[in-house]
């Protein structure tokens, strides 16, 4: 009785630390992803308006990896709470 608790805890235990770890690794891979201006191109600029120009650039692409990212932690919740509500799903079906 015992060790198929500890067993069964394990497992749960196993599924509850799934969807952290992929946010986790999602929440790096967004973070190094993202770009930014270099001193040296700040340096380089010549008028206002190329720094202003290079920094809406920046803001466009980090809002569209931003979008990505928000897509994709989505569908890690959604593939969790879909696989937890069918694991309920089934075991109330066997109770029956």
């Amino acid at each position: 009785m015992t060790q198929a608790y500890f067993e069964n805890w394990s497992e749960i235990a196993k599924k509850m630390q799934e969807p952290f770890q992929a946010l986790a690794e999602l929440n790096v891979k967004t973070l190094q992803g993202l770009s930014y201006l270099k001193p040296d191109e700040v340096a380089t600029t010549k008028k206002p308006e190329e720094l202003f120009e290079k920094q809406i650039h920046l803001a466009i692409e980090n809002g569209h990896k931003a979008l990505d990212y928000l897509q994709k932690s989505f569908q890690i919740m959604e593939k969790t709470m879909l696989s937890l509500v069918q694991e309920v799903k089934n075991k109330a079906e066997v109770k029956k």
